[in-house]
């Protein structure tokens, strides 16, 4: 009869994960003694880590993440990546100041794996994040669009985030709708949550991107850049080296 009303009153109270525990702890308290203080802790702290990990859980499948990525298996020696910057922007420190990361840098690099490392850590802060290709996001803008649902969309999928990771930006030209629907993802952004942008492209060259409209390229620049970290990386396709150490490729890269 007890354990059915500590049931009926965790369902009630949403404490699942106390119900889950308590027996077990209660069985360890009487045994080794431990105090009404300890085992308060105890059941608190088993409710806690279900709660976190269930929170976590959800985080990660908003953020639909295409793979998890961890910084352990990052190869900074190769991309010749600051570590201390790295290490600095994974405090999430940046995404209480609101500020962005730009990574810039030819193919292969490592620019993805570095945004989704900083994504995927967010997620494990319980810090709401959305990965989303460029080609992706414009897609859903212009459909949302076209459906009188735009607004809808921001609200749903895109403010809701305090870290917007939006990856290969600059391998297709925009044209005029799909620039001032991006310009307008970034302005909502704009010193009230964090976005990290990866680009084949250095900011002269993102002017194309943007149907070679200057006014918008600016506006969009001015905002993405002005409270950020600025990563340019250097060097030859992770990719391409793995198949030249295989002895599949025989000719040389330059570094762009």
């Amino acid at each position: 009869m007890l354990n059915e009303k500590i049931r009926e009153l965790c369902e009630l109270l949403k404490l699942q994960g106390i119900y889950q525990s308590y027996a077990y702890i209660s069985d360890k308290a009487s045994k080794e003694n431990i105090s009404y203080s300890q085992y308060l802790y105890e059941v608190l702290k088993s409710e806690y880590e279900i709660k976190d990990k269930r929170a976590k859980e959800t985080l990660l499948k908003f953020a639909s993440f295409p793979k998890i990525k961890t910084i352990d298996t990052f190869d900074f020696s190769f991309a010749n990546v600051d570590k201390k910057l790295i290490d600095e922007i994974l405090t999430m420190r940046f995404i209480d100041e609101a500020k962005n990361i730009l990574l810039l840098g030819p193919s292969g690099v490592g620019k993805t794996h570095l945004a989704l490392s900083i994504g995927y850590s967010a997620t494990q802060k319980r810090i709401k994040t959305k990965f989303i290709t460029a080609s992706d996001l414009i897609l859903q803008l212009k459909s949302a669009h076209i459906q009188n649902k735009l607004d809808n969309y921001l609200k749903r999928v895109i403010m809701p985030s305090k870290l917007l990771i939006i990856d290969e930006l600059g391998y297709f030209r925009l044209n005029e709708l799909e620039s001032n629907l991006f310009f307008q993802i970034v302005n909502k952004k704009y010193e009230t949550s964090s976005i990290i942008i990866t680009t084949n492209l250095n900011f002269i060259k993102l002017k194309e991107v943007f149907n070679d409209n200057e006014a918008i390229t600016t506006a969009i620049l001015d905002r993405l850049i002005h409270h950020s970290h600025i990563i340019n990386i250097q060097g030859e396709s992770f990719r391409l080296r793995e198949k030249r150490k295989a002895g599949l490729l025989n000719f040389g890269s330059k570094n762009s």
